[in-house]
């Protein structure tokens, strides 16, 4: 039966078991019909055919929406009909992506991310864990907005880490740019936001008797933490790659430490040549399990933060203590900074700059463009000279006790 539906009739309407679905068509719309439920429920539908096959679309529940709604909704669904779109169809498949929340679809990008590459990996499960999951963890991939992106980096900004807001900023580009290539979603909500702090290039050179605080404070501190400073300082490498470093990567016959390609920030396998006193360390490591610097072997060093604090307090005390009629003056210093210090050491010790960049497994450099492309060579020898005189160096710092802090060096001066 068709007739002209109004809110009159629909109040009135129950519904009638007769063997099928009870529809009452509207005449004013054709296909527009209320559908009637044994509970009560009324809602209205459309009726349609799309490539010769009929279709029951429900537009909204009666009460949720009115007669004057589902006949506007029906007009603009009955347009998309005409322009080759099917409404059911789209809202499974919204459906279907309804189902993938942030959460879920971090999971499968760290699979492939965890397959290319073990150091942007936990570098990414650390960010998303951190700061991104607790945020729009639950969100269906397809709704999240510029302003839920906004509201995690300020966040990241407001504790003072603005190099870490940008790293995040980063990382979710490259996320949704997978979720785009996977049509989880068609813009990416981070498109068009700049990066919210301004990076400085980093200096900071340490001088000889600040690597020689450093390197007595850490033999304070202890394992792992302590012989992993004290590493950094004898090869130059990343302090990430050096906490992930394991025993099997650690060819003991050669002294050699060989990272494999998915360790490296560089995405490329390096061979590092160890100093005497670089195999001392390894030599007096505790082997707890497959990781080298770790405290449970089954984890690689991750705590720098805290640890990083208690060695600068243990070479405040230490030289407090020891020199009690100077001021203590060390400006602050990062961990990278070691890598930067090693690489200018070794250019003062008249160690090529081709030999510098091989060891810090630099990607781009001297050797640039074709030439990088056909010179292969690693300068293994070359590295392991270096290394050996950047290691002397260091075993000099420590043993000479002219090696003083400016102040104390300038009343020694004055005292001339």
């Amino acid at each position: 039966m068709t007739e002209k539906l109004t809110k009159r009739l629909i109040d009135g309407f129950e519904y009638t078991p007769n063997g099928g679905k009870d529809i009452r068509w509207d005449s004013e719309i054709s296909g527009l019909g209320l559908r009637l439920y044994p509970s009560g429920k009324k809602s209205f539908v459309l009726s349609y055919r799309q490539r010769g096959t009929k279709r029951l679309f429900t537009i909204g529940q009666y009460g949720n929406i009115t007669l004057e709604q589902a006949r506007e909704l029906a007009r603009k669904k009955f347009g998309e009909i005409a322009d080759g779109k099917d409404p059911l169809l789209s809202r499974r498949e919204s459906k279907k992506k309804h189902q993938w929340t942030v959460e879920r679809a971090f999971k499968e990008f760290q699979k492939k991310l965890k397959a290319l590459s073990r150091h942007h990996y936990e570098e990414v499960e650390r960010i998303f864990t951190k700061d991104v999951l607790p945020v729009i963890g639950k969100k269906p991939i397809d709704e999240v907005k510029k302003d839920d992106i906004l509201k995690i980096i300020d966040g990241v900004m407001e504790r003072g880490s603005g190099v870490m807001a940008n790293r995040t900023l980063t990382r979710l580009g490259k996320f949704f740019n997978w979720c785009i290539e996977r049509n989880l979603i068609e813009h990416s909500p981070v498109y068009k936001i700049s990066k919210p702090a301004i990076e400085r290039s980093r200096e900071r050179v340490l001088a000889d008797y600040e690597i020689k605080q450093i390197w007595r404070a850490a033999d304070k501190v202890g394992y792992p933490f302590g012989p992993l400073v004290q590493f950094l300082i004898l090869t130059g490498q990343r302090r990430g790659e050096v906490a992930a470093m394991q025993w099997k990567d650690y060819h003991e016959k050669e002294a050699l430490w060989i990272q494999p390609r998915e360790e490296t920030k560089s995405d490329r396998s390096h061979t590092v040549p160890l100093s005497p006193s670089a195999v001392e360390i390894l030599d007096n490591a505790l082997n707890l399990g497959g990781y080298i610097f770790t405290s449970s072997g089954t984890r690689p060093f991750e705590n720098f933060s805290r640890a990083k604090a208690e060695l600068d307090l243990i070479i405040k005390s230490s030289f407090e203590k020891e020199n009690p009629s100077h001021k203590f003056i060390m400006a602050p210093w990062t961990l990278h900074d070691l890598r930067r210090t090693c690489a200018s050491g070794m250019a003062k010790l008249k160690i090529a700059p081709h030999v510098i960049e091989k060891i810090l497994n630099h990607s781009s450099g001297t050797i640039r463009g074709v030439a990088a492309i056909y010179n292969r060579y690693e300068y293994e020898d070359e590295k392991r000279y270096a290394l050996n005189k950047w290691a002397e160096h260091i075993q000099y710092i420590l043993n000479n006790s002219n090696v003083l802090p400016v102040s104390k060096l300038a009343k020694k001066a004055s005292k001339s």
